[in-house]
């Protein structure tokens, strides 16, 4: 079973979210209240860490946090058009369907820049979301690899508010990166 690193032996409700939603831009910070996100939500993440964790996945803290806060949310875009890319798929925070929809990416990923990566949900064509222990988080699949930001605000703020242009970190042999 995971044991609850982030919360100090504290149980999942009494976790002190650090995602700085303060500092989100307006807009977002109503899509998330749109998909009955408030401050003090709190679910309890431990069925999908250790679901996850049977299937070979290393839980983090950083993953834990979000999921306590997010998951299970649906969050809709509110800008359809990146600088380059089409955003008209939601952030659906649900790491199993990410986790095992995934496959070996969470190998290839640690194989490419190291670290732990944990899948916390699904975004743009079906990609698995991952995010890193340290807080990097990616999207990764149609053989590509996308960064979303060194942050969870980060991810939040492209994935929701296309605020900056996608960049691919990485596609398979024989693929071109997209976006350009």
């Amino acid at each position: 079973m995971w044991s609850l690193r982030a919360t100090a032996g504290k149980p999942w409700y009494r976790l002190a979210i650090m995602i700085r939603f303060d500092s989100l831009d307006p807009d977002l910070l109503q899509a998330l209240r749109d998909a009955s996100w408030h401050s003090q939500r709190r679910v309890d993440a431990s069925p999908w860490l250790d679901s996850l964790q049977q299937e070979g996945y290393q839980p983090n803290s950083k993953a834990e946090e979000i999921l306590v806060a997010l998951g299970g949310l649906v969050i809709e875009p509110v800008n359809k058009s990146g600088p380059n890319f089409s955003n008209d798929e939601p952030f659906n925070f649900d790491p199993i369907s990410a986790g095992l929809a995934s496959g070996p990416w969470h190998w290839r990923l640690r194989k490419l820049w190291g670290g732990r990566y944990f899948p916390i949900g699904e975004w743009l064509s079906y990609s698995s979301v991952f995010v890193e222990a340290g807080g990097r988080v990616v999207a990764a699949g149609l053989g590509w690899i996308w960064g979303m930001g060194s942050t969870i605000e980060d991810a939040l703020e492209l994935a929701v508010c296309a605020d900056r242009p996608l960049v691919c970190l990485h596609s398979d042999a024989g693929l071109e990166p997209w976006p350009r």
